[in-house]
Order: C-alpha cells, then sequence, then structure tokens
C-alpha cells in the first residue's frame, strides 16, 4: 500500500493550513461568501529627484521593500518528523507540503470546473517504453505497460540553488531502500498499483527471513517436497516449519500458543502439543516434517470449536526465504540520462492511475542525508528532516524556522522551477504555523486577525455557522467505531481487569452488530461535530472510482447495492414495495433501530451463556480509547457512548451489566491501541487519502498491517463473486491483490483453478469495480470496524485573503496558498485590525 496517500487519521488533529492544490486538496461545497473590507490603496512614494547642481549628486532614497503577504496557521498537534523516508502522520506530511513536489500534479483543467493531471517536475507524460526493455528487468514478451521514461525539467533546484538531475532521484530512491536503514516508506515503491521491479528484493537482500506463509507465498503442502533430511522445502529450496510460538499475521501478530495456552482443550486437542513444543527452537519453530505434521495436525483440527480442517494447515507455517545480493543496476528505477529517470514495473499501470502514482516522489537531498544518518551498535538512525538544519526544500517554500511545539515558519523558495513559469500564482510570500492546541485560544487569535482561519467546533456553530465567512467543507473520510474481537487478547485483559469482569462477548457478532444498531448517528454527530453526516458505507460519496470522468464509488449501482443489502432493504425495493428505487431506500437509512439492537443484544447475552464466555454475575466492561482528555470531540463522544448504551440495554439481559472505562493517555499511539491490546474499542477513527483509488484504499481495512485490529485474518477468510457469468472463491487478500493486478488463483464451484488479475491495466473496470464492492461488504459484515460518521468540516475564511474559486472544485478544494491572493499587504492588515481594535467581526 502507498502510505503516501494513506495515513492515519484522527479527529483529534486540528491543521488549519491553506492547503496546496494537488494530493491533499480541501473537498467542499462552498456558501457564498462576502469579500472583506477593501483595504485602503495607498502607493509607494516616489524618492525626491535630486537637485542639479556643481557638487556630487546626492544620494538616492532607498527602494521601498517589496511588499509581504503572510499566511498565518494554527496546529493543534506539531510534528516530529517529516524525513520523507520515515514519517508516519498526517501531522509530520504537513510541513512537507509546501518544501515538495511531484513529477505530476493536480490542477484547474481548461474552465475551472474540474481537475486535470498535469506534469509539475515531469516536461510531458510518461513514454511507454515497455518493448525497448524486454529480456530485461524481468520483462517478458507480450508484457505492456510496465517500463517508461520520465523526462523531468532541467531547472529543479534545492533552495540553495544546487541542480537536481535524475540521478539524484534515483539516489534518494536507493537510500529509501536501504536494507540497514528500513525505511517505513520503503514499500512506496513495492506495494499498492505501482510494484517497482526488485524494489522489495534490494530491500531484503543479503537476508534470510523467516516468513508468515499466510501472509506471503502461501504454500500448499502439495507444493512442498520432502529432503533428504525429512525436513519439507519449497520449490526454491526454503526450508518450511510449523509456527507453534512465531507471530502470524492472520493473528494480529499473536502466535498459535497464545491461543492454546488460553483456550486449552476448550478450543483445541492439545494430546500432542507438550510434545510439539518440546521439538520447538528459539523462534518457536519445528520442521515440517511428515512425523510433526502428523503430530500437529489434530491441535488445529481435532477440535470443533476451533473450526479447522487440514486445509487450513498451511496458515500456520513458516518458510525461511533467502535473498541474494543486490545491485541497485538491477532494480526497476535508473537514470538513463541527465533528465531522464526509467521506472520498470512488476504489473501493468497506466493512464490516470500512474500519473497518479507519480504525485509525490522520495527525493532527499543527498549530501544532508548522508551527514544525518548513522549506525550505533548495528542500529541505523537518520535525523534528516526533523530540525531546520536538517532540512532541504525543492518546492515552492522553504522552512525558515522551526520551534518544537511552538512555532514553524516559510519564505518563498527562490529557486522553485515553478516560478519560472511566467503564471501569476502564489502571491503568499510567507508562512507561519503556530502551536496552538486550543480551540477557543485559536478563535480568539483568529478574532484578533493573527490567524488567517479557523476551524469552526461544535461550540461554534450556533453563532458563526451563517457567518458570509464560513465555508463548509465535507472530507473524504468515514470514520468509524472500532473493536478488539481477539479471543486471546480479551480474555488476556479480562483476567487483568479482576473477577466478574467481562470482555469476551466482543467476539460475539451478534453482540456488535446490536452495538451498530443501537446508535443514533445523527445525534451523535450533532453531540461531536455537527458538520458531519451520519456514515453507513466504508467509504464516503467523496471517493472517486472514475477518476477520468469523475465518478463518485457511492453513486455506481454497485456500491448502491452494498448499502441496501448491508442495511437489509433489498426486499423493500421496487414497484409496490416501501421505497421506489435504491437511491430511495439509500435515502432512508439511519442505521439507529432499538428495537433490533435490544434483539440482538439479548441474543449476544444467550450465545455468550452457552459458550461459557459469560456468567450471570459477570459484568460486561468496555475500555474505550481516546488519544487525551482535552478534545471535546472526544469528551463529548464518550459521554454520549456510555448515555447511548446504558439506555440501550436496559429492558435486555445486558440491563446493569454493561458498564464502560476509558483510556485518554494515549496520545500518539492512538491509532495502535487495539493493535496493541490497550483498549476494548476506539472510535473517530478512519483513513485519509486515495480519495481517487478506492481499490488501493481497500488494503486498509484487508491487510493486517494496516488493520485497527488485525485479528481478521483475511488470508483464511473466503469470498465468492461472480466472473463474467461463473462464480469464482478465493481469500479476502487474494481478491484484494486481484484488484490491485497482482496475479492470485480463484477456484469455481466445480473445483476448476485459474490464474487471475483485474488491475487498473487489465481493462475490466466492471468486474474490477464488482470485487471493490463485494469487499467492501465482507468488511462491513465483520462488524469490527462499524462506519458511525463522514467527515466535514466548517471553517471560517479570514478577511485578509481571497480564495481562487468560491465554489469546492473537486481534486482542487478552493485553490489552496498556490492561488491565494490578498486584500491587504501585511502591513496594510496589521493596520487594518488595529484600526478595528483587535476585534474582527464575523457573525
Amino acid at each position: 500500500m502507498k502510505k503516501l496517500t494513506v495515513i492515519l487519521l484522527v479527529l483529534a488533529v486540528v491543521l488549519v493550513l491553506g492547503v496546496s492544490c494537488g494530493k491533499k486538496a480541501t473537498t467542499t461545497t462552498a456558501t457564498t461568501t462576502t469579500t472583506a473590507p477593501a483595504a485602503t490603496t495607498t502607493t509607494q512614494a516616489a524618492a525626491p529627484a535630486a537637485t542639479t547642481t556643481t557638487q556630487a549628486p546626492a544620494a538616492q532614497e532607498p527602494a521601498a521593500p517589496a511588499p509581504t503577504y503572510t499566511w498565518n496557521g494554527a496546529a493543534s498537534t506539531f510534528p516530529t518528523n517529516w524525513n520523507p523516508h520515515t514519517y508516519q502522520t498526517a501531522t509530520d506530511s504537513d510541513i512537507l507540503d509546501y518544501m515538495q513536489a511531484g513529477f505530476y500534479t493536480f490542477d484547474y483543467n481548461e474552465d475551472e470546473t474540474g481537475y486535470k493531471v498535469v506534469p509539475q517536475m515531469a516536461t510531458e507524460e510518461p513514454i511507454d517504453v515497455t518493448d525497448q526493455y524486454i529480456g530485461k528487468f524481468g520483462l517478458e514478451e507480450g508484457a505492456k505497460n510496465q517500463a517508461y521514461i520520465i523526462k523531468i525539467r532541467q531547472d529543479i533546484k534545492w533552495d540553495d540553488g544546487t541542480p537536481i538531475t535524475a540521478k539524484d532521484f534515483v539516489e534518494s530512491e536507493k537510500r529509501l531502500m536501504n536494507p540497514a536503514a528500513q525505511n517505513y516508506r520503503a514499500d512506496n515503491l513495492y506495494s499498492g498499483n505501482m510494484v517497482i521491479y526488485n524494489a522489495k528484493e534490494y530491500l531484503y537482500q543479503g537476508q534470510s527471513v523467516k516468513l508468515d506463509n499466510g501472509a506471503n507465498n502461501f504454500y500448499e503442502i502439495a507444493d512442498l517436497t520432502a529432503g533428504e533430511n525429512g525436513q519439507y522445502y519449497s520449490a526454491a529450496g526454503e526450508p518450511v516449519f510449523i509456527g507453534l510460538d512465531f507471530p502470524l499475521a492472520w493473528t494480529g501478530g499473536h502466535t498459535l500458543a497464545d491461543y492454546v495456552n488460553a483456550y486449552g482443550a476448550a478450543y483445541f486437542d492439545v494430546t500432542n502439543w507438550a510434545a510439539l513444543v518440546e521439538k520447538a527452537d528459539e523462534d518457536g519453530l519445528i520442521p515440517l516434517t511428515e512425523e510433526n505434521l502428523k503430530l500437529f495436525t489434530p491441535v488445529t483440527t481435532g477440535n470443533p470449536n476451533w473450526g479447522e480442517t487440514a486445509a487450513d494447515i498451511p496458515n500456520y507455517l513458516v518458510y525461511e526465504a533467502t535473498f541474494q545480493p543486490l545491485d541497485w543496476s538491477e532494480v526497476g528505477y535508473q537514470a538513463v540520462g541527465d533528465y531522464e529517470i526509467l521506472i520498470v514495473l512488476t504489473k501493468p499501470l497506466k493512464g490516470f492511475y500512474l500519473l497518479y502514482a507519480l504525485t509525490g516522489t522520495d527525493l532527499v537531498k543527498i549530501d544532508l542525508y548522508d551527514k544525518c544518518e548513522s549506525v550505533v551498535d548495528g542500529v541505523y538512525t537518520n535525523t534528516y528532516g526533523t530540525s531546520l538544519e536538517t532540512s532541504a526544500s525543492y518546492g515552492p517554500y522553504r522552512l525558515t524556522g522551526f520551534q518544537a511545539d511552538k512555532q514553524y515558519s516559510y519564505e518563498k523558495n527562490p529557486y522553485y522551477f515553478g516560478y519560472n513559469d511566467g503564471k501569476d500564482i502564489y502571491q503568499t510570500t510567507n508562512i507561519v504555523i503556530d502551536y496552538v492546541p486550543e480551540a477557543s485560544t485559536r478563535l480568539e487569535l483568529f478574532l484578533q486577525g493573527k490567524l488567517d482561519g479557523y476551524g469552526l467546533t461544535v461550540d461554534d456553530m450556533e453563532k458563526y455557522s451563517k457567518s458570509d465567512y464560513c465555508y463548509y467543507t465535507p472530507g473524504d473520510s468515514t470514520f468509524f467505531m472500532a473493536f478488539n474481537p481477539d479471543p486471546e487478547a480479551l480474555v488476556t485483559m479480562q483476567q487483568a481487569a479482576g473477577a466478574n469482569i467481562n470482555k469476551t462477548v466482543l467476539t460475539l457478532l451478534s453482540f456488535r452488530q446490536a452495538m451498530s444498531f443501537a446508535l443514533n448517528r445523527a445525534d451523535f454527530c450533532l453531540a461531536t461535530s455537527p458538520t458531519n453526516a451520519p456514515g453507513f458505507g466504508l467509504y464516503s460519496s467523496l471517493i472517486i472510482s472514475n477518476p477520468d470522468e469523475g465518478t463518485p464509488y457511492r453513486s455506481t449501482d454497485q456500491a448502491k447495492d452494498v448499502l441496501v443489502n448491508f442495511w437489509g432493504l433489498k426486499d423493500d425495493i421496487g414497484p409496490g414495495k416501501l421505497y421506489a428505487d435504491k437511491d430511495e431506500a439509500i435515502e432512508s437509512i439511519t442505521g439507529y433501530n432499538l428495537t433490533k439492537a435490544q434483539q440482538l443484544f439479548d441474543q449476544a447475552y444467550d450465545e455468550a451463556i452457552a459458550a461459557g464466555l459469560l456468567k450471570d454475575t459477570d459484568i460486561v466492561e468496555i475500555k474505550i480509547g481516546t488519544p487525551n482528555g482535552t478534545s471535546k470531540f472526544y469528551n463529548n463522544g464518550y459521554e454520549y457512548l456510555v448515555n447511548c448504551y446504558t439506555e440501550a440495554v436496559k429492558g435486555t439481559k445486558f440491563e446493569g451489566k454493561l458498564t464502560f472505562t476509558r483510556d485518554d493517555t494515549l496520545g500518539n499511539g492512538f491509532s495502535d491501541a487495539l493493535k496493541n491490546n490497550q483498549v476494548d474499542m476506539l472510535f473517530g477513527v478512519g483513513w485519509t487519502g486515495s480519495t481517487l483509488d478506492p481499490y488501493n484504499l481497500m488494503e486498509a481495512y484487508t491487510d493486517s498491517n494496516y488493520q485497527y485490529n488485525p485479528c481478521w485474518d483475511t488470508t483464511k477468510e473466503m469470498l465468492t463473486i461472480n466472473i463474467k457469468g461463473t462464480d469464482y472463491t478465493a481469500s479476502i487478500k487474494a481478491w484484494n491483490n486481484i484488484m490491485l493486478g497482482e496475479v492470485e488463483t480463484i477456484t469455481s464451484g466445480k473445483g476448476e483453478s485459474i490464474e487471475y488479475s483485474c488491475g487498473d491495466a487489465d481493462e475490466d473496470p466492471e468486474t474490477r469495480l464488482n470485487i471493490l464492492a463485494a469487499l467492501e461488504m465482507a468488511v462491513l459484515m465483520t462488524y469490527e470496524e462499524i462506519p458511525i460518521m463522514d467527515d466535514a468540516s466548517a471553517s471560517l475564511r479570514g478577511m485578509q485573503i481571497h480564495y481562487y474559486t468560491e465554489d469546492y472544485i473537486f481534486g482542487m478544494g478552493r485553490g489552496g496558498i498556490k492561488y491565494y491572493t490578498y486584500n491587504y499587504t501585511d502591513a496594510e492588515w496589521d493596520a487594518y485590525c488595529a484600526s478595528q481594535n483587535y476585534n474582527l467581526q464575523y457573525n
């Protein structure tokens, strides 16, 4: 997955900034606004003419300084690491936005009614040269859309004037993939739509790595051959093991031993377990031999409560892969001229998604980057992008100051290539971002004229929602309640919580369904974020499935079917029925059905008692995690949820038996709290980015590396999808890979298997859309991440600035810093604010 376009988002983070056009453009439909009071027109006084004398001419008056136009913003959380190779959060990425550029970028189309993708650092669209590289970089006869030349501008420079050539891009990628560094963003080159040939192999070169079979090659037993020592090997000569106490992706990083130790004979046949453990090495592995396989198979297949068969054994296998030494010359990212870059892909990619994948780069200033790296006791670190001194820019602005948890600032980068194009843009000369965590303080500064934008909170809506300066901006994110239904983890947490405390009811689908139907989403939005709208699916209405035509995914028949089926309305649509069509049915969805919720609560109670998960004397305790205890969103949300569910269970078997606690100390670890089993539930979590690529975004829900709670094993969960009239079955993960253009094996109901892919380059958009919708339905049906609201915001525009377009243009927002214009110079604005006693009126 491209983390560049998929970044974890939590609602606690507020950043009031001018959004640069391109991948992070805001999205909204604006109300018409009035212009700020006109500034007094001023002219610079001309220097007095010198008097003609026989003496030396009088000195000329110094030239008046050029006017400045500063955009002042505020951030509620502060960046700490903006190294392009290692940053992890949206907050950290914000500081990069003004210092970077892409090969391609978004801009207004000709009539400014929509967007187009245009060259930025590139000079033209990528040139397909696949046929010139057949026989090289893994390309075989018949390959298409897998090798491209990117021609770059010759005036790209760092902010100190150092020229940038194709070699700098290649050397940057080489450092991104440094095997010693294992950089967080290394998968930019080998995951998602754009996979560079041999990138992953270069990263892991020279290493012997024990890999979870279920998350990687997924060898079947039939694929393996016994060696002379009796141990099984893959066709590639990789030794294969059985993982007893080895972390497995499908368990969320837990081991089989964790489950056996927690549940014992209740779920497993433990007859041979002790003998197996006795054989395990320090990694919790035993060789896969015929003898060991016979001992192991009953453990997971001999007890019907665990519910597995011999076909599931490959999920517990581990193989040792050895990556051979690899020279960068064998990686599909090369400089073939001073200003030409060759990229070679392992799978086809073309058109919009190729350009979209190239809207960002991993470029770093090599000399500075290398000075920032160190290896101490075998541990690699790099401080690039952590301070003013370790930062460099090739974008429109350069960093001029950084004080941790206080302020960072920019000025125009005089060497930015975009200023050579002669366009009347970037009137903003300076940018200043202050750390202001409290909304009340941000509002105070905004009303004094010291900030140029302010994001409205719940408390502000009554006063400012109808202001001429108020803009409503729907976002691309959907926010969820996320649960931890991991049996082993819940047992451990339950035991730690004390006697008669129960958490394992969260493993029951019926209980999670009850939690969904008991929530009045509209009321929740009013209580926490009134600009937001109730959410009912994985994707909001802003997610685009056909970027060439700008078609929202939610407007397609496939996506509509997901909603009507998930919410149980399918049989109520048609002539003479409750709803005339799908649109009318979808319009009626509220997600709230208290009667059904209470029936499900009683059902869950009975199921828990019958399964021995719950005793009549138990109290169910759900620990909810929040980033802090100061956010009004999370404070109001927690209070609402506690009251909501306490009332919902009245009259059910859970009445008086459902309680809540809160951990408000999670901070930046909020997003990992479920994964680390610190809490039982999160709310207000979601993903942002990939607005134009819902296919890539699906990995956030199906890949254990990104799931909030990765205990749902998508390599084991099977899904059947109709492909051109035939039903085929494969795992959730396999279907996700297929949708991203990877070849996977799918099997028909008759047992016939075929190799299949359906990525963008396969040119079957309708089937690809069918797969996406089927995956959305599968994720929703787990009720582990329950959609509660779609993102939207309301903000006030400062009187000093003008947006380029009053109406929202998808992909461009309202123009961002690139297109902002000003009613006042900085000096004029200061004078105006002083004349108003620093008390500006926006209501």
